[in-house]
């Protein structure tokens, strides 16, 4: 009887399934007190009439795409003042669609690597994060694993086009969410960036870790008039473009994806960690390549709103 298997292989796959046993193991032991039946509960359902729960519809229709204003000298900042890549301003059309509310969690990533054997972010150490930090967005992942995951529940990452008409909250040709001043915002904590462009306010927004600063738990704070959370602050987020310092001027005026190919991921919002909090406006583009890790890089996810 031929059974496919020699010896070495069926030892190969007893290595490979007690580690896999070793890795849930560890995942589950090491939440304090977070169990696989916990994780269920609260796991975002693959089926598309309930994958919309957590989200928040953006309606279709049009908006002026990049920046508006032009700044002079130190207005900008050193790190943004010789950016031409958010120009020129352009009107996009968008068919509606859905975008998760904030970003994807620590304890969405633990079940996403418990059950589909993704790879944990190097940062958890092969093992879970402590159950205070469930709620704080996942990061360390890269731009390929941040889509796959979103695949795995349904979803895709946003187009660049996506996250800035979601990021707008519907308001044209503004800096951020609410306005033009970063500084002049209802709540007393709007950001999660690591400056104050002045020394009389703190406008800082992250957590106090055991490390030293890191991103804060995601809907800590007021949302966008769209009703999401953290579109400015917290973590950068991973987006599907290509990154091309031109693209602005020969991007397609409905549902652009971006250029077809390049070396570098686009990635938007800001995070805990810039030194400028301009680089958190809804317009400012950054990039990396693909394969980065970050303590300051995370994603959240979209769904397309299938056409009858």
């Amino acid at each position: 009887m031929v059974t496919g298997f020699t010896h070495n292989s069926i030892s190969l796959l007893v290595s490979m399934t007690f580690r896999r046993v070793l890795l849930v193991a560890a995942l589950v032991l090491l939440t304090s007190g977070v169990s696989i039946a916990q994780l269920d509960s609260l796991q975002t359902s693959t089926k598309d009439e309930q994958v919309v729960s957590g989200m928040v519809l953006i309606p279709s229709g049009h908006f002026w795409m990049g920046r508006a204003r032009l700044y002079l000298g130190e207005e900008i900042g050193w790190l943004a003042r010789d950016r031409t890549d958010d120009r020129p301003l352009h009107l996009v059309n968008l068919d509606a669609f859905y975008m998760d509310i904030h970003e994807v969690t620590n304890v969405d990533y633990v079940r996403f690597v418990i059950k589909n054997g993704g790879d944990a972010p190097y940062h958890w150490n092969g093992q879970s994060v402590s159950s205070d930090e469930m709620r704080y967005p996942v990061y360390n992942v890269t731009w390929r694993e941040a889509s796959t995951y979103c695949a795995w529940v349904g979803k895709r990452l946003p187009t660049e086009a996506e996250w800035e008409r979601a990021a707008r909250g519907g308001f044209e040709k503004l800096d951020y969410p609410w306005g033009n001043d970063f500084m002049r915002h209802p709540s007393d904590d709007v950001l999660s960036v690591d400056s104050a462009e002045s020394e009389d306010v703190e406008p800082i927004r992250m957590a106090h870790t055991a490390s030293g600063f890191g991103p804060t738990e995601v809907a800590s704070f007021e949302p966008n008039d769209f009703g999401l959370y953290d579109v400015s602050g917290n973590v950068w987020e991973w987006v599907s473009d290509w990154y091309d310092t031109y693209y602005y001027s020969v991007s397609s005026q409905y549902n652009p994806t971006g250029p077809d190919d390049g070396h570098y991921k686009v990635i938007r919002g800001g995070g805990w960690g810039d030194p400028e909090t301009r680089l958190a406006t809804v317009y400012f583009r950054n990039f990396t390549g693909p394969d980065t890790r970050s303590p300051t890089i995370g994603f959240r996810c979209v769904k397309s709103i299938l056409k009858n």
